[in-house]
């Protein structure tokens, strides 16, 4: 095996022949040897340890983050780690910043316990660093204006005759102009437009480099998050992306924070390293052009270098020409030691909080490295003894000495193999045959994480098939690694099967598994279901009570994280705005104790607070309500806010039906009553007021918004409705009707929804002020007659305020146009619903309006009296089908004895003379200005009962299934062959087309009022 610290972070294994001569490969006879697998194993061990320590040391670079001294004083014996740092530019730490005028090359340490860094400044001269903390700037803070300042740090490491072992100084480095370009055609919804134009043939390359940068495709959007002093920042790129073999096109992009910002200072918001990522980011994309489609939608520019130099040339044009400033900005405060440690950062001194820990720097002797080198592995303090046994099954040798504290870190999952040697420290070598098979899953769960899954998981099985207690860890650490690329579901099933294949082994560690269970819950693969069934799992393995405060635990850890979530994130390059949520089932699984009401202490008290803070009593029943209250007691004793959350907060009724709303909103009166709050909800506890009114009143309508559809009497509702109307009629306030009162729990065959008109009877009942209705709202009063009746909304139905509203929902359609054959009214279908209408004297009155208003039509005649009298029949048929005539009896025997003979005359009289003819002689030829009554009884007498049934077939159905049909009665149609012949031979002589169209639909309209009429007096008694 050959180390080459240059050649690649992998060592290389070599074979050679008896005689000598190296071959290209390993032989696949001499893989399965011992030492071969034992080499191996170490040569990829060596790989990933050089992996990571160039992964740390280039995140604290482009992040700028804090690096305790000591880290790199315990680290600087090994190669790796020497390659990494050396020649780096560091900087002390001063305070939260770097402090760039004190920076330097990193060339050696000082040979002494405690010993300082040794760096080499600007002007060469070598000096000891003696500051505790040191930061590896980005280059971009090195030069922030551009000034070539970078060039001189890359003389100096020439002169030094030093390479970076990470790209710090050689970086492509993208100055942050002081002023945005001027508003152009495209305006400030796309941002930066350097790289506008851009076309790619395939998107999965550009998935690709998407990717490399930590960005990810949603949609036609690249979206990129950057960090700096550990804080997130976003950028979003849009693109023309339609699917991995689409062409891509690239359009603008923007950094969230200067996102609507124009003019000087545009993007101060944006850290300057962000910038420069960002934009190499872009670039890079840019240049990755493939050259067959290096073609663009307009002008582009040659390079991404071209491309920035001109953004930047009209930025500083439209500064010279006096571009407005862009506003200030809103300060934000450094980042506290919690971000720091979670953007992978190490701060100095030991753990300051129960979420940190000792991080320690652990040295391991190997045959392979001389002159006192050594490999030097940061190891969290309670994983050096679980490193020790994988780094003995390598055949490297720990340390005498104890691990050496370097600073502190989070608390996070250990690796597989630190887990696995906890558990079975013999099973080292085993454990690290399972780290190909995890290797190709994180490279393809990115793209095809169900693939990925399903493929590590048959692999697994099989590798696992003579040590199966290796397949939990194994399936556990595949599972954290398509969650970690974004794919929960598809992670889920690995976690599944990780607990299932626990279940057969048995002698399982709960208080590892309960750590287990939280490290997932925080991944987002333990769902609210997961978490139920591993209470139900402990419970058959352990008891009851063990399984319920464990649940607990982790129901209140749930809790906690939701509750330090900001609703303002920054995740995939944008700010989201979220409602914090936690799932409804805790308040449900926790409401009962083991056997009988749970314990009210601290704990129970915690998690009430911030399950009713996060959504978690958003969909609780009354029953879960009244099993936490007195935890309820408790918290509104403890907190002030806690009374004007629960302002907002009802129980979900029990179920769809009207006596389940009755019973949540009796449950929760009381419940409210007993903790004294109901008064302070309907302001009778505080000064009259128009403010305290205004509260009561909201209060009063969320009421009614959740419960509306309830069947009255409600217990102690009344009483609640009089004093928020006391209230209001003191304060000089008045409540719009029918606000809350919609609900579709009352939707029928009229309507989808209704509404509640009970409620607003009992608002009448007890005086609320009430203004009048809002615009064209509707009431849906027959909606209301379906479902309830008449009882109980007799002032709503008599109230003036109303009588339009219902009026119209009273009203029939007929659609006044030949075209078209009658419907029915919306009441026809529903007989018992037009006999409550009849029984009521208000909605009587207004049908005998709606009924007089017609017939006077009819009386009238002229060019509407065919359509006023399939008005008329329209109106009166839902009573003739119901048997309620009596109140209308007046206006069926009108409806049902006119002459349609006479209205058609009228009709076809009154439609000739308004039509403009072609020619003032066609006008005074066409027949029908001449039309009288005896004509059109001729015509309709002549009209064969043949002829009669097959044009009124559509229309002598049910009154209940009739529809509006169209009809065609164009010269040629059907319609017109059918009765053309008769028309032209009983009417006077028709000379325009028009004309001739109009009288085919209103001989076609007589004959179906005669059906209509027939088939009325049939209903007659």
């Amino acid at each position: 095996m050959t180390l080459d610290l240059w050649a690649g972070p992998k060592p290389v294994l070599r074979c050679r022949t008896v005689a000598g001569r190296e071959l290209k490969k390993v032989p696949a006879a001499l893989v399965a040897e011992p030492v071969v697998r034992e080499l191996t194993a170490l040569a990829e061990w060596i790989g990933d340890h050089a992996a990571g320590v160039l992964t740390s040391v280039e995140q604290w670079m482009t992040q700028s983050l804090p690096v305790p001294a000591a880290l790199i004083r315990e680290v600087w014996p090994d190669p790796y780690w020497r390659r990494a740092l050396r020649y780096a530019v560091v900087a002390p730490c001063g305070g939260t910043e770097a402090d760039v005028e004190r920076a330097g090359v990193l060339t050696g340490v000082v040979p002494r316990p405690g010993g300082a860094l040794v760096v080499a400044g600007l002007d060469g001269e070598e000096r000891e660093l003696g500051d505790a903390v040191v930061v590896m700037p980005h280059p971009v803070l090195l030069d922030p204006r551009g000034t070539g300042l970078l060039e001189q740090w890359r003389r100096l490491l020439v002169s030094l005759g030093g390479e970076q072992g990470i790209e710090q100084v050689d970086r492509a480095v993208y100055v942050r102009p002081d002023c945005s370009p001027a508003p152009g055609s495209r305006g400030l919804r796309e941002g930066i437009s350097a790289f506008h134009g851009a076309l790619f043939a395939s998107g999965a390359h550009v998935e690709r480099v998407v990717r490399s940068f930590g960005g990810r495709i949603d949609g036609e959007r690249a979206r990129f998050a950057f960090g700096h002093c550990g804080r997130r920042y976003g950028m979003v790129a849009d693109l023309r992306h339609q699917g991995p073999a689409a062409p891509v096109s690239l359009y603008g992009f923007r950094f969230a924070e200067a996102r609507e910002r124009q003019g000087a200072g545009a993007y101060d918001a944006v850290p300057r390293p962000v910038w420069s990522e960002g934009i190499r980011a872009m670039a890079t994309l840019y240049n990755e052009r493939e050259a067959a489609w290096g073609g663009a939608s307009g002008s582009v520019a040659a390079d991404a270098d071209a491309g920035y130099q001109g953004f930047l040339v009209a930025c500083a044009e439209y500064a010279t020409a006096g571009a407005p400033a862009a506003g200030g900005l809103e300060p934000r405060q450094p980042a506290g030691a919690r971000r720091l440690l979670d953007a992978g950062a190490v701060l100095a001194g030991p753990p300051v909080g129960q979420d940190e820990e000792s991080l320690t720097a652990r040295r391991y002797g190997s045959p392979w490295l001389a002159g006192g080198e050594c490999f030097v592995r940061l190891v969290v303090a309670r994983a050096v003894g679980a490193q020790d046994a994988v780094a003995r099954a390598l055949g490297l040798e720990p340390d005498a000495g104890e691990a050496t504290p370097v600073g502190r870190a989070p608390i996070r999952p250990l690796d597989l193999l630190t887990r696995v040697c906890r558990a079975h420290p013999g099973l080292a070598r085993e454990a690290m045959g399972l780290l190909a098979p995890l290797r190709t899953c994180a490279k393809t769960a990115g793209t095809k994480p169900g693939r990925a899954a399903t493929r590590l998981r048959a692999r697994l099985q099989k590798l696992t098939a003579t040590h199966p207690e290796l397949l939990p860890h194994a399936l556990d650490e595949g599972a954290r690694i398509v969650a970690a690329e974004g794919s929960v579901a598809m992670a889920r099933p690995l976690y599944v099967e990780a607990r299932t294949a626990e279940q057969r082994l048995g002698g399982i560690d709960e208080d590892a598994l309960w750590e287990l269970v939280s490290e997932f819950r925080e991944l987002g693969v333990v769902d609210e279901r997961l978490l139920k069934q591993y209470r139900t799992d402990l419970a058959a393995r352990s008891s009851e009570s063990d399984a319920y405060e464990s649940y607990r635990r982790l129901v209140l850890e749930w809790c906690r994280a939701e509750s330090t979530i900001p609703t303002p994130v920054v995740r995939d390059g944008v700010t989201h705005h979220r409602q914090r949520d936690v799932p409804s089932s805790f308040a449900v699984e926790l409401a009962q104790g083991v056997g009988g009401p749970p314990t009210v202490d601290d704990t129970q008290a915690e998690i009430f607070h911030l399950l009713l803070r996060n959504g978690g009593f958003e969909r609780a029943t009354a029953s879960v309500w009244e099993a936490w209250a007195a935890p309820l007691e408790r918290d509104l004793a403890e907190h002030t806010d806690t009374a004007d959350r629960l302002r907002t907060h009802f129980p979900e009724p029990g179920g769809s039906s009207a006596a389940a709303r009755t019973a949540a909103a009796e449950a929760w009166l009381a419940l409210m009553a007993r903790v004294g709050l109901l008064e302070r909800f309907t302001g009778t506890a505080e000064p009259v007021s128009a403010e305290s009114a205004e509260r009561a009143n909201a209060w009063l309508t969320q009421f009614f918004g959740r419960y509306a559809g309830l069947r009255q009497p409600v217990a102690g509702l009344e009483p609640v409705v009089a004093s928020v109307a006391s209230l209001m009629r003191a304060a000089g306030e008045t409540r719009e009707p029918l606000v809350g009162l919609k609900t579709r729990s009352l939707g029928g065959d009229f309507w989808g929804v209704g509404f509640d008109l009970g409620l607003l009877a009992l608002m009448k009942r007890v005086g609320v002020p009430l203004g009048e209705p809002a615009g064209e709202q509707g009431v849906y009063v027959l909606q209301w007659l379906q479902r309830r009746g008449t009882a109980g909304v007799e002032s709503v139905l008599a109230d003036p305020g109303f009588r339009e509203p219902i009026r119209g929902e009273l009203t029939g359609a007929v659609r006044g146009s030949l075209g078209y054959t009658v419907t029915r009214h919306c009441l026809t279908p529903f007989p018992k619903v037009t006999r409550q209408v009849a029984a009521s004297e208000p909605l009587r009155e207004l049908m005998a309006g709606i009924l007089d208003e017609r017939a006077r039509r009819v009386r009238a005649g002229g060019a509407g009296g065919l359509f006023a009298l399939q008005d008329l029949l329209l109106h009166v048929e839902p009573f003739v089908v119901a048997g309620a005539v009596k109140h209308v009896d007046g206006y069926v025997r009108e409806a049902l004895a006119a002459d349609p003979a006479v209205l058609l005359a009228e009709t076809l009289r009154a439609g000739c003379l308004a039509h403009e003819h072609q020619g003032d002689d066609r006008a005074t030829a066409c027949g029908l200005r001449r039309v009288t009554a005896g004509h059109t009884r001729e015509l309709l007498e002549s009209t064969d009962e043949i002829v009669r049934d097959r044009h009124a077939e559509m229309f002598d159905v049910e009154p209940a299934t009739r529809r509006s049909r169209y009809l065609d009665f164009r010269p040629g149609s059907a319609f017109a062959q059918d009765l053309l012949r008769g028309v032209e031979k009983a009417l006077p002589g028709i000379s325009d087309d028009s004309c001739r169209s109009r009288a085919l639909g209103a001989v076609q309209g007589v004959l179906w009022c005669e059906r209509w009429q027939a088939t009325l007096r049939g209903f007659m008694p």
